[in-house]
């Protein structure tokens, strides 16, 4: 009985920990993959990019989180870390943080490449975010850390029905 207890404990561990390790994957997308999923969002949807030795980034993205939390607005957080931050502690630092949106590594390392493809504003500075929805033709792009009383109002925008 003992022994029965311990194996279906061990299994349900390993199970979980599988679980939360596939949850966490960070899969890696070009610049032009990204801007497929900006131009093809039929739903609610905010981009953020942010790197993980980027203060500002750090203290938005809970807000960012928090706030999207009950509505039907997807987060998707995108990291523009250096490549050896990919492959060493990216992931580490998305689950200490406790990150609960998709995080996506963006598989590009010359800015003066990928900065027009993802949008024609962008000045290269973090975070930058792009709030979109197609189906209702909404579009914008901040350059710069958005405060939590501008992101509930940009929020609001993103949501309102025509």
């Amino acid at each position: 009985m003992k022994l029965l207890f311990i194996t279906s404990f061990l299994l349900c561990t390993c199970g979980a920990l599988h679980a939360q390790q596939s949850s966490t994957s960070i899969p890696k997308l070009t610049a032009k993959q990204v801007r497929q999923l900006i131009d093809t969002s039929t739903i609610p949807t905010i981009i953020n990019f942010w790197a993980s030795w980027c203060g500002p980034c750090i203290r938005e993205i809970p807000y960012f989180e928090e706030q999207v939390k009950g509505t039907p607005v997807r987060l998707l957080l995108v990291s523009i870390d250096y490549p050896e931050a990919y492959s060493k502690t990216l992931k580490e630092f998305v689950l200490r943080k406790g990150y609960t949106s998709q995080v996506i590594y963006l598989d590009e390392t010359d800015p003066e490449v990928f900065l027009p493809i993802i949008d024609k504003q962008w000045s290269g500075a973090i975070p930058a975010s792009i709030f979109v929805d197609n189906s209702k033709k909404f579009y914008r792009f901040f350059n710069s850390q958005l405060t939590e009383q501008r992101l509930a109002l940009e929020l609001r925008a993103l949501l309102k029905t025509e």
